[in-house]
């Protein structure tokens, strides 16, 4: 027996090996490792390019000399290389163990991953407008508000800081013309996919991308929040070549004030205003403008760690941020942080993402008015008083309202705010679980919940002993606030993807809560035993006790949004291309019965380059896609329970000794308060020429907004109050856009490329009132203020352009120096004897083109680039002139008024005498800089940039900075403020090091 025993025992370890043998070879089979290295058409390696093999998560990138290692599951399987700029290759394995690919330069950037709504697509995939702007085509500028790198970069899309000196100064964006009345008129931001993003929370240095959608079909995805556009801000993600990536940036800028307004100065105020006994002298000289200004200086420092691998990659920066404003007392000092984590399980099942985004910020708040004040003050007034040397000079009876530097040195005006913005997204890969061959085949399903947290927090105070406290009375004046802003959002997306041969769907369904709350609470004082304590001990203050009042206040409001949204996309051969997408959206403002909204879009494109009776142009022909579209966006930016009936207080009834409470209703309440909704159409042309190395993109749209918000009057009884808010009035916007890209030089040492964009805007304010609601068919808007109040400059009326200006025409002066005007018969009447009928239009304020114009160059490691723009067809009400201009203004005044209008002897009067054309031509900023590749041990590479902004600008305004002025919004062109706020040039310097 024993001998068959071991007998039977070799048998088992011969068994056991041949089984050994066809299970290595079975992995071997099954495990093919292929190799190879990437490079441009110039033989240099491509560093990061992707390297994936088809259809699953396994993927690597290439290394820093464009080699790559992969192990695929099948040397049947099939490898796709891209990197950003190149075309797409996929290449068969077909048992070949190494590749050497040479990539191709997509110059039009058709492969290029543009963020949609609740996804991405390549370039050449779109069927409507959205614009992509990359890192690469940014503006350096040194601003809280990095929507300023894209400033001019986007045809339709008006960005503009009227307060670029002022460090806490935001700037407005408008998309494609205005959208409303009364409701909000900024796009939406989204910030990685998470809608309601602040983009003073992110540093300039982490973002990679931003995609503007523009038309109704882009935008309705996101319903109610869609009708001014849509900015989708996409952040820098961590490294996937397996090495840890260390950088440096930092930036110092220069904000120089610009001499805009010539007033005079103590000489030319004793020559001229002496003389004619309109002044007086105070015994100094005195340059105001220079006693509260200086150059403001803002430095920025990042420290960037990335790294990681495809499956699993890390991104965390770091930052600091100081700005001093131009004028001598606003600053900002802030520190931040953005750290985001993305993991993939081994298997591909499940993807981890995490975002998080911390900030603070400590605010010293600029009055805007300490300008105003220097540039009215009388030249000869003393900065401090003669009589009292430890006082300032007070003000008392002078056009300027207090002494501006006193303002700056004495008054506190702080505030701290803090930020947090954090996400986290789930994400399953449901096919390996369903299916053990889903082919081309992909089906996800991902989580995402997101939470911001906004703090402010603003300190007041006026000591005893300034002037405007003296002069009202008052031994201290102080007061704190403090808001608080919340969003929390859940959203959870399913996407599915097939292909059958040519024919490629993709579907995506989703359901989106979003919650907002705001509060906070104000408290106020005055009368102080000692200025000790400044604003920290209200309590102490004796001037509620006399007025039996607290003092104080709080609030608290919210909101909901509840959204089912879906989206169909087919395609076939990437030829003919279709899609549709569907927003059913409730939002708690809205009235009882019409809280709920539907936001359909529908798309389409044919590109034709690729039909058959077009093979005859391929040698010069790249790409011609034709696209049309078709979509409905809402607006609900507007404050909460405007549909309901609210109480509020109405002061304070005394009985029996004792205060109380008078409360009323707030308000008409309108239980049919709905949506406004902006129907959009939009056709456009995308085409790219010479292998791509001239491309571009044409649209025309036209939006209709309909059931404009706004207050509207109804008669009393049955109402409470004179006003109702209701849905009512039409306004339509439309114009032509285009985008062109000119590759013109391309070799290995030197490059020029130039980018022109453009616009044109047609805007028409179609009607007022319904058959409910009846109003006048115009609206006079943008008043003047003392010391010439009662003008208005602007009327929107039905039928006409916004921001159309509305006033006297001017006919001339007569001897005398009287105002002489065209009355509605043509006729010339003095002023002084016209009427308000006589007014008549004379000009509009909203540009009809707008544009901008980049060249960009590259020679070696240096790199330079030019960046114009203008805004043509517009005319701007040049309110320094009127309140200036003249001699009849009390406080100082321009050099004008003794000059050009030495002639007048009246009060200015609102006519086109002070219209001018608004058209400018500006060099906004020259860029050079020089990198050093060193690729050593500590350092791979240095570089080192400059840039100047806001140079020159080319006009026949003899104002301010034409681009200084509101150019978007409801008053273009427009402004009835004596405020003034100088426009800077910036200069900066930068320093990027990579480890």
């Amino acid at each position: 027996m024993k001998p068959l025993q071991t007998e039977n025992s070799s048998w088992r370890k011969v068994l056991a090996i041949l089984v050994g043998l066809i299970c290595a070879l079975n992995v071997a089979a099954q495990n093919f490792n292929v190799k190879g290295s990437v490079t441009d058409q110039n033989g240099e390696p491509v560093i990061g390019a992707t390297v994936m093999e088809q259809g699953t998560k396994n993927g690597v990138v290439t290394d820093i000399d464009g080699n790559f290692s992969l192990s695929v599951s099948s040397p049947k399987s099939r490898i796709r290389v891209t990197y950003v700029g190149y075309k797409t290759q996929d290449l068969p394995v077909n048992g070949q163990s190494d590749f050497k690919i040479k990539m191709q330069e997509d110059a039009a950037n058709l492969d290029e991953v543009v963020v949609v709504g609740y996804g991405t697509m390549d370039k050449k995939e779109l069927t409507s407008a959205i614009s992509h702007v990359s890192a690469r085509n940014f503006t350096q500028v040194a601003s809280v508000d990095p929507s300023m790198m894209i400033q001019g970069k986007v045809p339709s899309v008006s960005i503009t800081n009227t307060g670029a000196g002022d460090p806490n100064n935001q700037a407005s964006i408008q998309i494609r013309g205005v959208s409303s009345r009364a409701a909000d008129l900024g796009p939406l931001i989204v910030i990685d996919g998470v809608p309601g993003g602040n983009l003073t929370n992110i540093n300039p240095n982490d973002i990679e991308s931003y995609d503007v959608l523009k038309d109704g079909a882009a935008s309705a995805i996101y319903g109610t929040r869609g009708s001014n556009g849509v900015i989708l801000v996409t952040t820098k993600k961590g490294a996937r070549d397996g090495n840890l990536h260390t950088t440096y940036n930092g930036t110092v800028a220069f904000d120089v004030i610009k001499k805009e307004l010539d007033m005079l100065n103590a000489a030319e105020y004793r020559a001229n205003r002496l003389a004619s006994g309109t002044g007086y002298d105070l015994g100094s000289s005195t340059d105001w403008m220079k006693e509260v200004s200086r150059i403001g200086v803002r430095t920025v420092h990042t420290l960037t760690l990335s790294g990681g691998n495809i499956k699993s990659n890390y991104r965390a920066s770091v930052d600091y941020r100081d700005a001093k404003g131009i004028d001598k007392y606003s600053g900002r000092e802030e520190y931040g942080a953005r750290a985001s984590l993305n993991h993939t399980t081994k298997s591909g099942l499940i993807t981890f993402g995490l975002n998080i985004a911390p900030r603070i910020a400590y605010r010293k708040n600029a009055s805007w008015d300490v300008f105003r004040n220097a540039v009215e003050a009388n030249p000869t007034t003393p900065v401090w008083d003669p009589q009292n040397p430890t006082q300032y000079y007070n003000f008392k009876g002078q056009a300027a309202a207090y002494n501006p530097v006193e303002m700056e040195k004495r008054e506190k005006s702080t505030g701290t705010t803090k930020l947090i913005d954090w996400d986290g997204t789930v994400k399953l890969n449901l096919f390996p679980l369903l299916l053990k061959n889903p082919g081309k085949q992909v089906l996800t399903t991902q989580l995402t919940y997101a939470d911001h947290q906004y703090d402010n927090y603003n300190q007041w105070f006026r000591p005893s002993t300034n002037t405007l406290a003296i002069n009202a009375g008052r031994t201290g004046e102080a007061s704190q606030s403090y808001s608080k802003e919340s969003m929390m959002s859940m959203e959870w997306i399913t996407n599915y993807a097939n292909s059958f041969g040519d024919h490629n769907f993709k579907v995506m369904l989703g359901y989106s809560y979003q919650y907002n709350k705001f509060s906070g609470f104000n408290a106020e004082n005055k009368d102080f035993p000692n200025d000790a304590l400044e604003d920290n001990n209200l309590g102490t203050g004796s001037f509620m006790k006399k007025k039996d009042e607290l003092g104080l206040g709080s609030y608290m409001n919210d909101n909901k949004l509840i959204s089912f949204f879906g989206r169909v996309s087919y395609d076939w051969k990437g030829r003919y291309m279709f899609t549709a997408s569907l927003r059913h959206e409730g939002s708690s403002k809205f009235g009882a019965n019409h809280k709920w909204g539907n936001f359909p879009a529908v798309s389409a494109g044919w590109r034709i380059s690729d039909e058959p009776f077009m093979q005859g142009t391929k040698s010069w022909l790249t790409d011609l896609k034709l696209r049309a579209d078709y979509g409905v966006t809402g607006n609900q930016g507007f404050s909460s329970y405007q549909s309901l009936a609210t109480m509020t207080g109405f002061g304070y009834y005394m009985y029996n000794g004792k205060s109380y409470q008078v409360w009323g209703p707030a308000r008409n309440d309108n239980g049919f308060l709905h949506w406004e909704k902006g129907k959009n159409w939009n056709i456009g042309l995308d085409w790219a020429l010479f292998n791509g190395n001239l491309y571009g993109s044409f649209n025309y749209y036209n939006r209709t907004q309909q059931d404009l918000l706004g207050d509207y009057p109804v008669p009393m009884p049955p109402y409470l109050f004179s006003t109702r808010f209701e849905n009512v009035g039409t306004m339509r916007n439309s114009g032509f856009e285009f985008d062109i890209t000119w590759n013109a030089v391309k070799t290995k040492d030197f490059s020029y490329t130039l980018n022109i964009v453009g616009a044109t805007m047609s805007n028409k304010f179609v009607h007022f009132s319904n058959g409910e609601y009846a109003k006048a068919t115009y609206d006079d808007r943008v008043s003047t203020q003392d010391p010439y109040p009662f003008h208005t400059l602007q009327r929107l009326e039905e039928g006409r352009r916004i921001g159309s200006f509305y006033m006297w025409k001017y006919a001339g002066i007569d001897p005398q120096g009287r105002w002489i005007v065209y009355d509605k018969n043509g006729d010339m009447v003095l002023a002084d004897n016209a009427t308000d009928d006589d007014r008549q239009y004379v000009g509009n304020g909203l540009p009809q083109f707008t544009g901008s114009m980049t060249h960009s160059f590259r020679y070696k490691n240096f790199d330079a680039s030019l960046f114009f723009q203008t805004a043509l067809g517009f005319d701007i009400f040049n309110i320094h002139d009127f309140y200036y201009g003249t001699k009849n203004f009390q406080g100082n005044v321009m050099d004008k008024a003794y000059s050009k209008n030495l002639a007048v002897s009246q009060n200015p009067i609102v006519s086109d005498y002070f219209l001018e054309p608004g058209d400018y031509l500006k060099l906004s900023s020259v860029s050079l800089g020089y990198t050093l590749n060193l690729n050593k041990k500590y350092i791979d590479s240095i570089r080192i940039y400059a840039t100047a902004g806001n140079l020159f600008t080319i006009t026949k305004f003899s104002g301010i900075d034409p681009s200084n002025y509101q150019l978007n919004g409801l008053d273009p062109g427009a402004t009835g403020s004596r405020t003034y706020y100088p426009s800077v040039r910036q200069f900066l310097l930068g320093l990027q090091v990579d480890f």
